[in-house]
């Protein structure tokens, strides 16, 4: 393995605790764990039928009936199981464990003699195995069991889901490569991949190292394997509204290490890309590295919107092309942004630049957190920066578009994704080194890597300071400097440092016996102006304090937001939230002005007068708790008095 890469503390080591996210976390443990697996079985009233148990136990003979759901319905157990893992690291939780091993149990009855497992080809079309690899999901669920698999083995130490994840592994590594008898095909929608690689790295068994490596290198290559096994005779059309899409679509245009614009499906792209970035890190390829530069940098720089979000087009759910980046028809799926931290964390591990964490936590507060409600239980698939509620309603090409959260979907991808992420964010705020640790995300809380020990206390992101307390004898800390909440000062102590900054992150080396370091952030709200070249938010602003996007709402503004102009030369100051959003969240006011008009008629010669008006701006992440309305986060500017 590569040892000079930073890799991410156990979950054990970390405790992540403080008023922002102790919410989220026991809300998921004691609330959304528990609803979630009431969904999955079909007890949750008025919520989308999923049938995902009920799947697994006609193919276990438990019960009898048809299979219904997505082709990768299999998948969202394998998720939940997997928020369930993170969970149990960091938190004893006996009926959680009784429910994740019924699961087990239940998942292991349904495996075949072979090691396959996957309830739509069982029971549907149990003579297609493997004969529709484009749209079919097969490897994209067996991926999500495996990376659960292994959660779950390394939060609890017990090994039944991880022997069925292994009996799987080692039969698609019988049927897939290119000896002879082999099929030399990919999958569709990338998983996978990273999943046999966290395989390799719990288990040693370089076999799937080899084989993660191997979906990544035969993609794409001529002649398209896709391009042959939609002509053949076994191949059954399972999405229609795929079939059209270029291979664009499925990152199989041409081998990855060629690709240089993200292009296609965001999720299976994301996904592909953090893939493609442990496999250069781990056997040093260059050529794959040179790729996931290039990919980063395009998506940062030319197709990501301010709030982290991916995804421009519903049509495909995926990426268009430069600066195309419209605020209202936006797709930006929740999982998406998930994958794009994916892919962060390992560019970071890679290269131990803070510009993939900063990346990494504007997705986090923004477009993931965006995805549920206060309450837990309402979710978001779909992550606009403008709605009006009436346009959405009677156009059909918003049908993609909720203005309110909803139970659940026929599509459940985003909220076990996004509790997923949230269970296991300590992997994602800390890192580590033989001689160094990384604080990635300042999060309230502990972690220890050995006889290293960080504590932490700090209200972060709405509050603008930070106390380390640091112990473990000598070794490096590596602070990270973050680009939206810059680092103002630095104490240890008490004392004064002279800050060295590398790549991003305040180095800080000495014999840690207990210091504490105080830290203050530049929270000062700030404006942000796009490129001209996306042409729909000329002469707006996006407005962002710390880490967080913000965003105005009718029910604080009134109807019509588009009427109102933010004053360019007005001072934003904090405020107290207003009600019906959580008592510690940071608001913001500002004069502006609102356009009016004196002849209520469709059209007239008289012009709409500017008059002074009030701006009350909340986080975006937490945009309609408070009901159906309109919303906006750019915000057209005036200099008019």
């Amino acid at each position: 393995m590569n040892n000079s890469k930073i890799r991410p503390l156990h979950l054990q080591d970390v405790a992540i605790n403080g008023s922002f996210w102790s919410r989220y976390i026991e809300q998921i443990r004691e609330k959304v764990l528990p609803y979630q697996w009431e969904v999955l079985n079909d007890r949750v009233e008025d919520a989308k039928r999923s049938h995902c148990i009920k799947n697994f136990e006609i193919v276990a003979g438990r019960w009898e009936g048809t299979f219904y759901g997505m082709c990768f319905q299999d998948s969202d157990l394998y998720k939940w199981l997997e928020s369930v893992a993170y969970t149990l690291a960091v938190h004893a939780d006996p009926e959680l464990e009784r429910l994740a091993d019924e699961a087990i149990a239940l998942i292991g009855a349904a495996q075949g003699e072979d090691g396959y497992i996957n309830t739509y080809y069982d029971i549907k079309e149990p003579d297609r195995r493997w004969s529709n690899l484009q749209q079919g999901h097969e490897l994209y669920c067996a991926g999500h069991l495996i990376e659960a698999a292994v959660a779950y083995y390394n939060a609890t130490g017990k090994r039944a889901v991880l022997d069925i994840a292994i009996r799987f592994a080692d039969y698609i590594d019988e049927v897939f490569g290119l000896e002879d008898g082999k099929l030399d095909g990919y999958p569709g929608h990338q998983e996978i991949e990273l999943a046999l690689f966290r395989l390799y790295e719990t288990t040693g068994e370089k076999r799937y190292l080899i084989l993660a490596a191997y979906f990544i290198k035969q993609r794409g290559k001529a002649p398209n394997f896709f391009d042959i096994e939609d002509k053949q005779p076994r191949y059954k059309e399972i999405f229609p509204e795929i079939t059209p899409l270029a291979r664009t679509y499925s990152q199989s245009h041409e081998p990855p290490a060629d690709q240089r614009v993200a292009t296609g499906h965001s999720v299976r792209a994301v996904y592909m890309y953090a893939a493609m970035a442990d496999l250069a890190a781990e056997l040093n390829d260059t050529a794959l590295r040179v790729a996931v530069d290039a990919l980063y940098e395009d998506i940062t720089t030319r197709q990501m919107y301010v709030t982290g979000a991916i995804g421009s087009l519903a049509w495909g759910e995926r990426f268009t092309g430069a600066y195309d980046l419209p605020n209202d028809l936006i797709y930006g799926e929740t999982c998406a942004s998930v994958g794009l931290m994916m892919f962060c964390q390992r560019m970071n591990a890679m290269y131990a630049d803070a510009q993939y964490a900063d990346t990494m936590e504007l997705a986090l507060y923004n477009s993931v957190l965006s995805g549920t409600s206060i309450s837990g239980t309402e979710f978001f698939y779909v992550n606009p920066l403008h709605v009006e509620p009436e346009r959405v309603h009677i156009r059909p090409n918003f049908n993609h578009i909720k203005t309110v959260r909803q139970k659940w979907f026929d599509c459940a991808c985003c909220p076990s994704n996004l509790a997923r992420t949230v269970m296991g964010l300590g992997m994602y705020a800390y890192g580590k080194t033989e001689d160094a640790l990384y604080v990635n995300l300042y999060c309230a809380g502990s972690a220890k890597d050995g006889v290293r020990n960080l504590e932490v206390n700090t209200d972060y992101p709405y509050g603008g300071d930070a106390t380390l307390k640091v112990d473990g004898g000598k070794f490096k800390l590596y602070l990270r400097n973050p680009q939206y909440a810059p680092v103002k000062s630095l104490t240890i102590n008490g004392e004064a440092v002279q800050l060295q900054v590398e790549n991003g992150y305040i180095v800080l080396e000495q014999d840690w016996n207990g210091q504490a370091i105080e830290i203050t952030f530049d929270m000062q709200p700030k404006r942000l102006y796009c490129t001209t070249k996306v042409q729909g938010n000329i002469g707006s602003t996006a407005i962002m304090r710390g880490p967080l996007v913000y965003c105005m709402e009718q029910v604080d503004n009134g109807a019509y937001l588009g009427a109102i102009r933010l004053d360019e030369d007005a001072p934003l100051t904090e405020t107290a939230p207003p009600e019906g959003l959580l008592p510690e969240v940071v608001a913001l006011r500002a004069p502006a002005y609102r356009y009016e008009q004196a002849e209520d008629a469709l059209y007239s010669e008289q012009r709409p007068k500017l008059v002074p008006s009030d701006l009350t701006l909340i986080p975006y992440f937490l945009w309609a708790n408070r009901g159906e309305n309109e919303m906006r986060v750019y915000i057209p500017t005036t200099t008019e008095k």
